[in-house]
């Protein structure tokens, strides 16, 4: 059978799936993770304006190509 994952934005939408999946007798289970590489969206957006001031200070560490295909896996 195949798995459904659900990324609920807030309690309130979490505690509805979760009510709804008990009603209709859905065997699921709920996992905490710790994902620490998922940003907000304003975590997200300030990270990039950062890093554009940095490069703007000329605060940069070029990369060689061999990083470069390193980091992007090729």
């Amino acid at each position: 059978m195949e798995s459904i994952t659900v990324y609920p934005k807030n309690e309130k939408q979490k505690s509805l799936l979760k009510s709804l999946l008990e009603e209709m007798k859905v065997r699921f289970e709920i996992a905490v993770s710790k994902d620490e590489t998922l940003l907000s969206k304003k975590d997200f957006f300030a990270k990039i304006d950062k890093s554009i001031t940095q490069a703007e200070n000329g605060k940069m560490k070029p990369l060689s190509k061999d990083k470069q295909k390193e980091f992007l896996g090729l």
